[in-house]
């Protein structure tokens, strides 16, 4: 009698293959299923070869639904990629090395299709138009596909999805291995055409050394490696000539975008303060036109060299006369040396002294009022801007131009 359902069920996998063989995907689906309800009475290599046929001809079965455009059927098989996944690695468990090498062919035929799913459940998660149900279930769904793509081929670009998926589900020590492994697999095998991406995984890295571990020296080393990789790739398909026009710039986007953010850390923290205006230095003369650096720049002198950073505003300014910040930055930075002036006025000693402090704090005061009032002209829905002028007007003496902005405050904040 055992042997009877023993060839039973064996019979149904040669059905299976058979079924395959001659191009009906749906009665191979059916008998390598039928076979495995009962998979303790399946013998040797039957159970590898049912496994093997569900998720292969599965796999067909989806093909052909998205030809035809079959919706319905496509909606009953959205887990058909994970699911023929499973399916190969189970037959890989007692597969014979011929039946393994087949699998490994066609689980390498599945890496893009489950990857681009997994990317797009990533988009998805990362929506914030979605409702935060939905999210959480489509991160939850990028994180089984991208596995499963990185188990198929652990490529840079698996690993680097899969920590963008850990981060945003909170796990950022997971997340800054996956990006240590893709750096890593990267640069132990860069593609031939380049990706300078890369410089994103880098950046990511980075930001969970910096506002996670709180380790600023440890981001900026990462920064600094990622931006010699940029560079090295840079070199390598020029010297090749297969730099294409995209590719130089999304080269210097990345380059520019790792730099500005090792300069915010600089800021940062005071206790780099010596390397930051080196590095500072160093990173102007390579981009001079850079408004944003030049900002970064100023910021960081005012404290240090108010007068410098006063200079450094004004550069940025020739460089782009259309920005707010520079011009509310030099409103507030003179603001500040005007109180600064007054103050030291007020505990002068010497009448002749406190004068001249105080005609000092005025032009400063002026000064400020002037630059405040272009960043209002830029940008005239700034409740900061306009409150600065409020207070400089009043420290002028022009009541008539504080009441005008006090009115546009309460225009703008409605009560």
């Amino acid at each position: 009698m055992m042997i009877g359902i023993l060839q039973g069920q064996n019979r149904l996998v040669s059905e299976a293959i058979q079924a395959f063989s001659e191009g009906d995907y749906q009665k191979a689906y059916e008998y390598s299923g039928d076979a495995l309800v009962n998979i303790d009475e399946l013998s040797g290599d039957y159970i590898a070869a049912a496994w093997y046929y569900l998720a292969k001809s599965r796999v067909q079965l989806l093909r052909l639904a998205m030809q035809a455009g079959d919706q319905e059927k496509l909606l009953k098989m959205q887990h058909a990629l994970i699911e023929s996944y499973i399916d190969y690695k189970e037959a890989l468990k007692t597969a014979d090395h011929q039946l393994q090498q087949d699998i490994e062919y066609d689980l390498a035929g599945l890496y893009n299709p489950i990857l681009q799913t997994g990317l797009s459940a990533l988009n998805t998660g990362n929506d914030p138009q979605q409702p935060e149900n939905v999210r959480m279930a489509a991160l939850k769904a990028a994180k089984g596909y991208l596995e499963a793509a990185k188990d198929i081929s652990p490529t840079y670009l698996a690993a680097d999805l899969l920590g963008q998926v850990q981060l945003a589900l909170g796990d950022s020590s997971a997340a800054h291995r996956l990006f240590d492994e893709s750096i890593r697999t990267y640069k132990a095998k860069p593609p031939a055409e380049g990706d300078f991406l890369m410089a994103y995984v880098v950046f990511r890295k980075a930001l969970i050394e910096s506002y996670q571990e709180k380790n600023n020296p440890k981001a900026i080393a990462t920064l600094l490696d990622g931006e010699n990789l940029l560079k090295k790739e840079y070199s390598r398909l020029n010297a090749a000539g297969t730099l294409k026009p995209q590719q130089l710039r999304a080269y210097e986007k990345g380059l520019r975008d790792l730099i500005r953010f090792e300069l915010e850390l600089y800021i940062e923290d005071e206790t780099l303060a010596d390397d930051a205006l080196v590095r500072f230095r160093e990173v102007m003369l390579l981009y001079p036109d850079d408004y944003d650096i030049h900002i970064a720049y100023a910021n960081m002198m005012e404290k240090r060299d108010p007068r410098s950073a006063i200079e450094e505003y004004m550069t940025a300014i020739s460089i782009d006369e259309g920005r707010e910040i520079a011009y509310y930055n030099l409103g507030a930075l003179y603001n500040n040396l005007g109180s600064e002036n007054y103050l030291a006025g007020l505990n002068a000693n010497d009448e002749q002294i406190a004068d001249s402090l105080y005609n000092e704090a005025n032009r400063d005061f002026r000064d400020a009022y002037r630059y405040m009032e272009a960043a209002y002209r830029l940008n005239p829905y700034s409740l900061e801007t306009i409150r600065a002028l409020v207070q400089l007007a009043r420290s002028l003496g022009l009541d008539e131009q504080a009441e005008i902005y006090k009115e546009k405050e309460l225009e703008l904040r409605g009560f």
